[in-house]
């Protein structure tokens, strides 16, 4: 630990630092005045946008997220170094999990809220895009695990992992190349619009430990690193994606979350079938595998082999709410896609 950056600190915030605990990409303090997190950051620009975007929310009354600590100068970036940090108030709850269904209830209810928050914006996207960011991701995603797919193909698996994506490849494929074809029969480019017209900030990292739950109820979202102007539906498809994998695709609660949801931030029956059908994307799959052969952080071999099996456990329960949209949406849309296969 830099001795010389913790007196920065306190002389910058006016503290004593008790206690110094690293976790993460994070340094967790006790302070005469509080438990404070701090973050460091390379990029200036984005530091500043995070701290922006904090105050935003909370000016719009969204509270329940970071609340960022100023300096004497009420400055809430600290540079230092080569790095530029912030310091955020530490929150008292524990990680949410999408195995609880009060967990969901309670991180629905929390994105919906974020959501109506981070509204009316000047956007930062200057012209109109050739296709919303999610598809641009998704895009790009496949072409990696294709190549990752070929290179086990053309050697052989060399270990358990490999040859758990060497046998599920041919279906991941082929459901994803399904799903990006067809986005072009979706309103998505109406929908990328109208979020830029009305400024919208999407979270774009809903995972289960970005929502923290205090003890006395409270929902906190946390970490937005990766929130940025975007159509706030992408939050949606990600998140009920990822929960519905731990609720073993019960449709139940695709139902439950959209109603959750649809109390606070009203959503029309296209949105809801567009979130819908972009749930037959395998994103838990191609994020898990592609996170670990680029190794990016976060992304670890045995997690990602509890996912496949996991999957793999429940894909004839996917296939059955899949082809199900009919009762779980009431009708059927002109763009609807084949739920066979």
């Amino acid at each position: 630990m830099n001795e010389a950056f913790l007196v920065h600190l306190q002389q910058k915030l006016d503290c004593q630092i008790q206690g110094v605990k690293p976790r993460r990409n994070v340094l967790f303090l006790k302070t005469n005045r509080g438990n404070w997190v701090v973050k460091a950051y390379k990029d200036q620009e984005k530091a500043q946008w995070v701290t922006q975007l904090a105050h935003m929310l909370r000016e719009n009354g969204f509270v329940h997220t970071v609340s960022y600590l100023h300096t004497a100068d009420n400055e809430a970036v600290l540079p230092y170094g080569d790095h530029f940090y912030t310091v955020m108030k530490a929150i008292d709850g524990r990680e949410s999990s999408y195995a609880y269904p009060y967990d969901i209830r309670k991180a629905a209810y929390t994105l919906a809220r974020f959501h109506r928050a981070a509204r009316h914006w000047e956007p930062a996207l200057p012209q109109y895009p050739y296709k919303p960011p999610l598809i641009a991701k998704w895009e790009n995603r496949m072409d990696e695990f294709v190549q990752i797919a070929e290179r086990i193909a053309a050697k052989g698996p060399a270990n358990r992992f490999e040859a758990m994506i060497h046998s599920i490849a041919p279906k991941v494929i082929q459901d994803g190349r399904q799903v990006l074809a067809q986005t072009s029969r979706m309103p998505l480019i109406a929908e990328m619009h109208r979020a830029i017209v009305e400024g919208t900030v999407a979270h774009r990292d809903v995972a289960s430990h970005n929502f923290l739950l205090t003890p006395t109820g409270e929902c906190y979202l946390i970490d937005l690193d990766t929130a940025h102007f975007d159509m706030q539906l992408a939050d949606l498809v990600q998140f009920i994606g990822r929960l519905l994998l731990l609720q073993g695709y019960q449709p139940q609660i695709f139902s439950d979350v959209i109603n959750i949801y649809s109390k606070l931030n009203p959503l029309d029956d296209s949105q809801i079938r567009m979130i819908f059908q972009l749930l037959r994307y395998p994103d838990n799959i191609l994020r898990e595998v592609t996170g670990v052969y680029y190794r990016r952080p976060g992304y670890r071999v045995r997690g990602a082999m509890q996912l496949l099996q996991l999957e793999g456990k429940y894909w004839r329960q996917r296939k059955r709410f899949l082809g199900a949209e009919h009762l779980v949406m009431g009708s059927w849309s002109s763009w609807t896609m084949d739920s066979t296969g």
